[in-house]
């Protein structure tokens, strides 16, 4: 049964599955098409256009269903310490960036967006180290310096998520059926959470601080934008891809 999100991960109180078949990626980090990023006034938010055919994931978890990419976008908080939603043993990371995805078998996100298999959310933790910028994260960064007024958007590298391609995506990943975490708090997500972080400077991370929140003052930004860990009234059903099964060979 779906719970709210997001939720604190435990190792000690989930299954562990290598029989799970590999999780697909297409289309992501394709140099074709427009990508544009836009400081919506609660978020950074990333969406493609201008192209063949969105990105779209399949396999693993979900199945023979097919979700299509619908945007990504990030949460984080004043300090480096914390700023995700999800937790792992009681871990923190600096940032978590959400690409959400709709299942094709409805029209659009606006008709997908409360149905109970109607939403895929892929999150990836990412960890401020250092003063060494990640290249691939870089792309999105650039661009976050330009959109610093809310409202404003900008143009990207349309690989510009090529950064996501730094994983294992097809296994190492944690499930299970969620909310979204902003309203109106739809349960109707198969999250896909990725166990090792993407690790990027502190710079990278402290530019979406500077980004406005208040179109009449500029001096309020968003600087904490992450819902706080949900309380199941039970222990959701969560289980991690260890690995993944070959594919069976024609």
């Amino acid at each position: 049964m779906p719970v709210q999100s997001p939720i604190e991960i435990s190792n000690r109180a989930i299954e562990h599955r290598d029989d799970v078949d590999p999780l697909e990626y297409h289309g992501h980090w394709e140099p074709v098409g427009v990508a544009r990023v836009a400081n919506t006034g609660t978020s950074a938010m990333v969406t493609f256009s201008k192209r063949p055919e969105q990105p779209f994931i399949i396999g693993g978890v979900l199945g023979e269903d097919k979700y299509i990419f619908e945007q990504i976008h990030f949460h984080w908080a004043e300090t480096d310490d914390s700023g995700c939603e999800h937790t792992l043993e009681g871990m923190t990371y600096s940032m978590e960036a959400h690409a959400v995805h709709y299942n094709s078998k409805y029209e659009n996100f606006a008709e997908a967006k409360n149905k109970p298999d109607g939403l895929a959310v892929i999150a990836f933790f990412i960890q401020a180290c250092g003063e060494k910028d990640c290249p691939e994260f870089q792309k999105i960064t650039e661009g976050i310096r330009i959109v610093q007024k809310i409202h404003t958007t900008a143009s990207l590298d349309s690989d510009c998520l090529s950064w996501i391609g730094l994983q294992e995506l097809s296994k190492h990943y944690y499930t299970y059926k969620g909310s979204l975490t902003t309203a109106p708090y739809f349960e109707s997500v198969t999250w896909i959470i990725y166990r090792t972080p993407i690790y990027v400077s502190r710079e990278q991370v402290s530019v979406f601080r500077n980004l406005q929140s208040c179109p009449k003052d500029e001096s309020k930004k968003i600087v904490k934008n992450f819902r706080e860990i949900q309380k199941p009234h039970k222990n959701p059903e969560v289980f991690f891809a260890r690995n993944a099964k070959p594919k069976s060979k024609l």
